[in-house]
């Protein structure tokens, strides 16, 4: 899959740029990819297997080079680290913030221009019954699910997953926070979850995606 134009996510703020991004590529653009990232970048990568080692190159290479359009620099010049939970890290004086998510052969990257930003990306898989006893869905989610008709379902929890994930990785704490207390609503289209504004991503059929976002100076807990 080569990668894809950049796409606007439906209603999100102006300031928030998002692009969908082929994870697929032959080995001489993986190489092109490789020679932008950090020892370190590398070396994250190569604890993968070697597909996944190849998405992770080619996802981290787009990340750097949307930064490198909004600061000017050449991509293996963006002043990009991660925390120590793994989520990228801007400069306080760039403005600047940054997140991705894959899933498969497709990527997404947001950047954020004075705004917190999380993404995440998932595949639509089949319905389940299990899923009501996973753990990360809210009681009230739980109802809501049930109450929508069979072929409705696995378009919703897809949705509430990825909802739930952007807050999340947006907070930069990931699945060290009860996925849970992040409450959506089930059938609607995005919203405030957990005091962040979450939207709908546009990515191809088979997928969803969810971008939030808050000020940087209004951080969200």
């Amino acid at each position: 899959m080569p990668p894809a134009e950049p796409a606007p996510p439906r209603g999100t703020e102006p300031d928030v740029a998002v692009r969908i991004v082929g994870l697929v590529a032959a080995d001489d653009a993986v190489a092109r990819a490789e020679a932008l990232l950090t020892p370190a970048e590398l070396a994250r990568a190569r604890r993968g297997t070697p597909a996944v080692h190849r998405r992770r190159v080619l996802l981290r290479a787009a990340l750097r080079t949307a930064l490198a359009s909004e600061l000017g620099v050449r991509p293996e010049r963006v002043p990009l680290t991660a925390t120590s939970a793994g989520r990228p890290q801007l400069p306080a004086g760039t403005g600047l913030d940054a997140n991705c998510s894959a899933a498969g052969p497709l990527g997404i990257v947001a950047v954020g221009r004075g705004h917190r930003v999380g993404v995440d990306l998932e595949r639509v898989t089949p319905w389940s019954p299990g899923v009501l006893d996973e753990g990360w869905l809210d009681p009230t989610e739980q109802r809501a699910l049930v109450r929508l008709p069979g072929r409705a379902r696995p378009l919703a929890v897809a949705r509430a997953w990825t909802r739930k994930e952007a807050v999340l990785k947006a907070r930069g704490t990931g699945l060290r926070d009860d996925p849970a207390a992040a409450v959506t609503r089930i059938g609607c289209d995005g919203g405030p979850v957990a005091g962040w504004t979450v939207r709908d991503v546009d990515v191809p059929n088979g997928w969803v995606a969810s971008l939030a976002v808050a000020p940087i100076e209004e951080p969200r807990r």
